[in-house]
């Protein structure tokens, strides 16, 4: 069993709190993300799940051991580092079995555990190899490799892909997701990128200033985000936000609209305006039903035709939202379009304090 428990942990750096009071479990056997914008705080919980950094407040356990304040070494966990930190003198082979050989394993348990994966990563025949010889994705799996032959319990991964080309990302990044299918390791993984986010884990956890704004699967935080701040975050391109000024009727609140209506959660009776939520996917080019559809006329801002869908950027009544379209699409820049939004997916929160509101 590896699953990983914080509790209230909290990391200060002389009066600045980078991490405050977090507390989450990650399950034995998941690929868990952690994700967020520069300085929200991502990789300094790795490394304090890694031991790296001590915690300031709070408690760590990993298999249901206390390893607050245990050094990095006795926590049985492997790193892979953004920078791949290989030894340029040692061969492929070298560099994946170093660690092992330090921790004074016989000789042929090292070459077996290397050989099993390099076989698993494609390295066999780049095991004579020094890292100068190698590119960029091959230098990661080399990495990868290092970290895998100790069989931890816990694999750590800082922005692993963060040094690679878009194209060799997408290779390596469905390398890890494979790789860890195989081997069911517990899995943290730290990125900026909400693509990588939503594409690799089984669950999320969405960090902003040192806080959790919101732990789920990606589709619960794609279409159930906790607050403004993560339905703006995750999904690309970004959610449309606008505000509307809410009407008090007998039977309920109401948002109005543009000229239509949209029925509100009972808790908006209280607010005199809601932020209402679209996403660029769910407007789309035609004329609405008021019953069903929100529906406005645009002018067309701009068109981005980027293959398997266009992208618009539309001059509404409730301001300039971005709609995506699959395939080509015959509007120009400067052209009035009737546009269209179903009702039901349309995200409603509080303007002031970002929470969702919700039926």
């Amino acid at each position: 069993m590896s699953a990983i428990h914080l509790h209230n942990v909290a990391k200060r750096f002389g009066s600045a709190d980078v991490i405050r009071n977090v507390s989450m479990d990650i399950a034995d056997g998941e690929f868990c993300v952690l994700v967020g914008p520069s300085g929200s705080g991502k990789s300094t919980l790795l490394r304090m799940i890694a031991g790296l950094e001590a915690a300031s407040a709070g408690r760590l356990s990993i298999g249901g051991r206390d390893v607050t304040d245990l050094p990095p070494k006795a926590r049985d966990i492997a790193m892979v580092f953004q920078s791949y930190a290989l030894y340029p003198q040692m061969t492929v082979a070298e560099n994946m079995g170093f660690g092992l050989k330090l921790a004074g394993k016989p000789k042929a348990e090292v070459e077996q555990r290397v050989n099993s994966a390099a076989d698993m990563l494609g390295l066999r025949h780049l095991l004579p190899r020094k890292p100068a010889a190698l590119s960029g994705g091959q230098r990661q799996r080399v990495a990868m490799g290092r970290a895998m032959v100790r069989e931890p319990s816990v694999f750590l991964f800082d922005e692993p892909l963060s040094n690679l080309d878009a194209a060799l990302r997408a290779q390596v990044r469905g390398e890890i997701r494979d790789l860890h299918r195989r081997l069911a390791t517990t899995s943290v993984y730290v990125t900026h990128d909400q693509v990588e986010a939503m594409t690799m884990g089984d669950r999320i956890v969405v960090l902003r200033d040192g806080r959790v704004e919101q732990a789920g699967t990606p589709v619960e935080l794609y279409e159930r985000p906790a607050n403004r701040f993560v339905a703006g975050f995750i999904g690309s391109p970004a959610m449309n936000f606008f505000d509307a000024p809410v009407v008090h009727a007998p039977d309920m609140p109401v948002a109005s609209v543009g000229g239509t209506t949209l029925k509100l959660p009972a808790n908006c009776d209280a607010l005199a305006q809601v932020t209402l939520g679209l996403r660029p996917e769910h407007l789309e080019p035609g004329d609405a039903d008021p019953a069903t559809h929100l529906g406005w006329t645009a002018v067309v801002d701009s068109v981005e035709f980027i293959g398997a869908e266009t992208q618009l950027v539309l001059d509404t009544p409730v301001g300039r939202l971005c709609a995506t379209h699959r395939g080509g699409t015959p509007a120009k820049p400067g052209e009035r379009i009737a546009v269209r939004a179903p009702k039901d997916r349309v995200h409603c929160f509080d303007p002031g304090t970002g929470g969702r509101m919700t039926h």
